[in-house]
């Protein structure tokens, strides 16, 4: 079971995303090319004082579906109007990129959901398996050209739910019923994301969401349903992640039992502005072929082609009448979730088994194809998508295959490839400098190529199910990026019999960070060892060093040497975590910890002397020759958008790339 299935409940609201933005740029971790007006608003981003926290604000129930029936009031069930809100006894959660050079896979880690009364501070609460967003585009039409242009969604799972009170809710009680293991499904969109300090929504952005039970054993991080894959505008002149057919990738799950598809519009539909209006699109369908399809659907369908289970009911502004401020009534209430009960339509069944799901926009007796479902029903998709190795560790990653939303009976190979990271890379270059009066450039991704190694391909078993497992070499890649540690990899899959014309989804692959490895030395000094790792960290995340401890200072250190004795042993599900940003190596921890904890004869961690020079910045050891500088406003510098507008440029220097 899934968020698709029922019972589930529909929230919405806000949610705060206060993310630091001078990490953005790889070449401000140049330390010795560091300057303090990198930490200034322009230079250092649009948020240089970011605290990375994430929650959510002013977040309500407003919807829910039992039996496959809609809710949409406190009169049918008291659920509707309770608060959906974070952690109230502890730190919130905190959001990290996985690397200045691989921010499009951004995590939300500790962060806990419960939901709330005027009784029982937690009717339910558990914490959220931390999750990299997916299906990044370019959905919003009209704004600023920044990051609010760009929206997303996360896919996780609530462990350790503990559940408590009673409301008379049959919604909250049969979700309680139908959950195995203290575990919840939960699904939400981002979007209307406000970067601009003048703005009353600084920092923060819409929120739609979705939760219902889980089942051990499916995936956590998608649902093993219906594959509907958007084919994307190959024109170089647009962002890389702009559908052709306007409507992004989305999925579906079909239930048979109460001959009922459901499917999930909330990431997929166009929207108008940072209100989160819909685009109007005209009409639209969802239909199934009538006849299996093995090849890509072009051009149009004629109405004999297609079973149409249903018109999409999402509701565009009319013509005479303004966006708004808040998404609609109908996305509000159901998270764009619509149920399509195909009980009395002849055939529907039937097609449904073996036959694609399209997404149509009707005109007369003609259907225009604007989504449809992958080949045969073809799908493979890796749980997890986001990995930190250590030297030398290696981690298991479940995939999953299954054609027309079941699992693939049929033993089948899964390639792997090192591909996939078409976003990877880039940044600022920084104009030269002393000491060497050389500039900063971006360092190339992906070297030495065998730093992080994987099975060619791997078999599913008779439930479509597999792992591959992928570390990282003992020695760990050799610091090849000079001034930031480890090296980035982005691993490709694929069935290995795919079929000709397969569209995949654009970002099923595994971004991977690879650590360097660090020596321990027997006495770990704070000039030789501690220093470079927490000057650079201070440079970074200011708010720390600003207002808690100058990381750059030696005093300062040891006098909070118990708080960060404590941040630095909490795990990094904890979120006071430290480093937030959560880019530090074990090696490095506990190369940290054991200067925190020997000490000379007055008590403190040993100091060492200071370098007799100033010491060269370490270059990278390749720069990335594909590195392109673009002309970028204050609100653009240093976040995803001036990483998607130098694909772009890259893009339209060389379209036969791509």
């Amino acid at each position: 079971m899934s968020y698709l299935d029922s019972p589930r409940i529909h929230f919405s609201g806000y949610f705060q995303s206060d993310v630091s933005t001078i990490n953005n740029n790889v070449c401000y971790y140049d330390s010795d090319a560091f300057k303090e007006e990198y930490q200034q608003f322009g230079d250092g981003g649009w948020n240089p004082q970011g605290t990375a926290i994430f929650r959510f604000v002013s977040c309500s129930v407003t919807g829910a579906s039992l039996n496959g029936k809609p809710i949409t009031s406190s009169a049918q069930d008291p659920i509707i109007g309770l608060a959906m809100e974070n952690a109230d006894q502890r730190a919130p959660g905190k959001m990290a990129d996985l690397d200045p050079q691989q921010q499009m896979v951004s995590q939300i880690w500790a962060m806990q959901v419960r939901l709330t009364d005027d009784v029982e501070r937690a009717l339910f609460i558990g914490d959220m398996l931390p999750v990299g967003f997916m299906n990044l585009w370019q959905r919003q039409q009209q704004g600023v050209r920044s990051d609010q242009l760009l929206a997303a969604n996360f896919q996780s799972i609530l462990e350790n739910v503990q559940w408590n009170g009673q409301i008379h809710s049959p919604v909250l009680e049969a979700m309680r019923q139908a959950t195995q293991n203290g575990l919840l499904s939960i699904e939400f969109n981002l979007f209307g994301y406000g970067r601009d300090p003048s703005i009353p929504r600084y920092t923060q952005g819409h929120i739609v969401g979705t939760i219902g039970p889980y089942h051990e054993r499916e995936p956590r991080h998608f649902t093993l349903g219906r594959q509907m894959t958007a084919q994307l505008d190959p024109n170089p002149n647009t962002y890389p992640m702009v559908p052709s057919g306007g409507i992004y990738s989305f999925q579906c799950k079909n239930h048979p039992e109460r001959n009922t598809l459901t499917a999930d519009f909330g990431n997929a539909l166009p929207i108008v502005d940072a209100s989160g209006a819909f685009v109007d699109m005209g009409p639209l369908a969802l239909g199934v072929l009538k006849t299996p399809a093995h090849a890509p659907i072009s051009g149009n369908l004629d109405k004999d082609e297609v079973i149409v289970l249903g018109r999409v009911a999402y509701d565009p502004p009319s013509s005479d009448a303004a966006a708004g401020t808040d998404p609609s009534p109908w996305y509000r209430q159901t998270a764009a979730i619509q149920d399509f009960d195909y009980s009395a339509i002849p055939g529907a069944a039937a097609a449904l088994k073996s036959c694609p799901l399209v997404l149509l926009a009707p005109s007369g007796d003609v259907f225009q194809v604007l989504v449809q479902e992958s080949i045969d029903g073809l799908y493979v998709r890796s749980d997890d998508h986001v990995l930190r190795l250590n030297a030398g560790q290696q981690l298991p990653v479940s995939f999953y295959a299954s054609r027309y939303g079941q699992p693939l009976s049929a033993q089948v190979d899964v390639e792997l490839l090192p591909n996939g990271a078409t976003l990877m890379g880039g940044g600022q270059p920084l104009p030269p400098s002393p000491p060497n009066n050389k500039p900063v450039l971006p360092p190339k991704i992906s070297v030495p190529a065998d730093a992080v190694q994987y099975p060619a391909s791997f078999h599913t078993n008779d439930s479509g199910y597999g792992k591959a497992v992928i570390g990282s070499i003992p020695a760990g890649p050799g610091n090849p990026r000079g001034y930031i540690d480890g090296q980035l990899y982005g691993i490709g899959y694929q069935l290995q019999q795919q079929p000709q014309g397969y569209v995949s989804n654009y970002w099923n692959f595994v971004s991977v960070l690879a650590f360097d490895r660090v020596p321990m030395p027997d006495h770990p000094t704070w000039h030789d060892d501690i220093r470079p790792i927490f000057v650079q960290y201070g440079n970074l995340y200011p708010i720390m060093s600003k207002h808690v401890v100058d990381l750059g200072d030696y005093d300062s250190v040891v006098r909070h040497l118990d708080i960060l004795k404590l941040a630095f042993r909490l795990p990094l599900s904890d979120p006071n975590h430290m480093p937030v940003t959560r880019d530090l190596s074990d090696d490095k921890r506990a190369i940290i910890l054991k200067w925190l904890d020997q000490t000379d004869a007055q008590g403190k961690p040993l100091k060492g002397s200071p370098p007799l020079k100033a010491a060269a910045p370490a270059a990278p050891k390749e720069v990335d020759a594909d590195a392109v500088a673009v002309a970028l406003d204050a609100l653009q510098v240093a976040g995803k958008t001036a990483v998607v507008m130098q694909r772009q440029a890259q893009r339209k220097a060389a379209p036969s790339q791509d």
